[in-house]
């Protein structure tokens, strides 16, 4: 499954020193505490401990509850190996400034900006809000509160909080040459069971994609995949939510700064992030359940490999057409069962043949499609485009329509001769041959 957000690059960065809401005083000859250069310092202390890994320095400034949970995040995060890890300042609320004669504090919005090695191909962002007390000009500012930001476009969901190195005490990662799975360490032996399963379908899709898919993309060389049995736990990760049927998502991580005074031709999209429920059957079938973390590996690896490709939205609230839903999921659903041609056919019989089939491409969710028969129909129209025109050209196709869903008439054209209304008539006829 894809988690769709309709919304531009998230980047609102603001002069350190500009407030979001007005301030109880008015006083303008209050004492300054907290100025620009005392939370750059703090942002810029914090970023270059992490990079060191000076555990002491990082903490320094974190007190109480805070510093507790910080000891635990810089101890999850120095296991990634991270190309980019530094704080930026988002937005401020309040002056700073000693108002009432008691000490300044401010709520800090600060955007943990990172670059996966080999996952991301641009920077992507992680939202906190950080409350920075500081007594005196003798004493030295204190953050005393962590936590997410309380929204960006006025929905959590785009923090992308909490991700795993805030959930877990004790984050178990297993690295490998395409893949970075992690868990909770409680979960150790079952992960390091599942991960040789998730980097065999990792080399998978990355090797396809090398080989067929066209060149000249910015697509990932590994991904990161965190493997969750705890259903709500798996379903607050990244703040992506879940529906009840999912097992597996892929949340797109927009590229920081994206549509806000970078360049205009810049990707959208820096990457993405996998999650899997590890308690549903794909992992815990008694047999040959190493295809079913191999099956839903490939499927939602095949969503981060195109993630970067997608068009960019125009910013938050453009009104632009979207790719085709059979073409995201048609493809996710090709490369899984690709690789595994006796699970495709068993899919078709179990959820197309005998089926009421009206000879539409699919749009469950909007059309009436159950989602099980929504998915294996678009995985049969991938593979129509795939046989008729070859996999490469299949590849390709699924690159253009995400670049530019809305030439799919031309797209399809191009991959297999045929102008949407004939492709969707031959596919119906494929359709029903496959499925008697």
């Amino acid at each position: 499954m894809l988690a769709l957000l309709g919304v531009g690059g998230l980047a609102i960065s603001r002069a350190v020193g500009g407030t979001s809401l007005p301030t109880a005083a008015g006083d303008s000859q209050s004492e300054q505490l907290l100025g620009p250069e005392d939370i750059q310092e703090l942002l810029e202390g914090r970023s270059q401990a992490l990079r060191s890994g000076d555990e002491d320095a990082y903490l320094s400034p974190f007190t109480g509850k805070a510093k507790e949970t910080q000891t635990r995040l810089f101890r999850n995060l120095r296991k990634i190996p991270f190309a980019q890890a530094e704080y930026s300042v988002l937005r401020q609320t309040g002056t700073g400034g000693d108002d009432y004669g008691d000490g300044a504090t401010i709520a800090l919005d600060v955007a943990f900006v990172h670059k996966i090695q080999g996952v991301d191909v641009r920077p992507v962002s992680e939202w906190y809000r950080w409350v920075i007390k500081r007594e005196s000009k003798d004493a030295d500012p204190l953050i005393t509160k962590v936590g997410p930001s309380p929204g960006a476009y006025g929905s959590e969901g785009y923090v992308f909080y909490p991700a795993p190195w805030d959930l877990y005490e004790d984050m178990h990662v297993v690295r490998r040459a395409h893949s970075i799975t992690i868990s909770d360490k409680k979960y150790a032996a079952d992960t390091d069971r599942f991960a040789p399963y998730v980097e065999k379908a990792a080399k998978d899709d990355i090797e396809l994609w090398r080989s067929t898919g066209p060149s000249g993309t910015e697509t990932p060389t590994g991904f990161v995949t965190v493997l969750e049995p705890d259903r709500e736990v798996y379903t607050s990760l990244y703040g992506s939510g879940s529906v009840e049927w999912e097992a597996g998502q892929s949340v797109p991580m927009p590229t920081f700064d994206a549509g806000f005074g970078g360049d205009e031709k810049d990707l959208e999209y820096g990457g993405a992030r996998i999650k899997m429920d590890s308690s549903q059957s794909r992992f815990t079938a008694p047999t040959r359940w190493e295809l079913g973390v191999e099956d839903i590996s490939h499927h939602e690896f095949a969503h981060a490999i195109v993630q970067p490709l997608e068009a960019a939205s125009g910013g938050f609230g453009a009104d632009e057409e979207t790719a085709r839903q059979w073409v995201v999921e048609g493809f996710a659903e090709y490369m899984a069962l690709r690789f595994d041609r006796e699970l495709a056919s068993w899919r078709i019989r179990r959820n197309v043949s005998g089926k009421e089939f009206d000879g539409r491409l699919p749009d469950w969710g909007q059309d009436g499609t159950e989602a099980s028969m929504g998915y294996t129909l678009s995985y049969m129209a991938i593979r129509f485009i795939a046989e008729k025109g070859g996999e490469a050209a299949a590849l390709r196709f699924v690159a253009d329509h995400y670049r530019d869903p809305a030439r799919l008439d031309r797209q399809l054209r191009q991959a297999v001769g045929m102008g949407e209304g004939e492709f969707e008539a031959a596919w119906a006829t494929y359709v029903r041959s496959h499925s008697r």
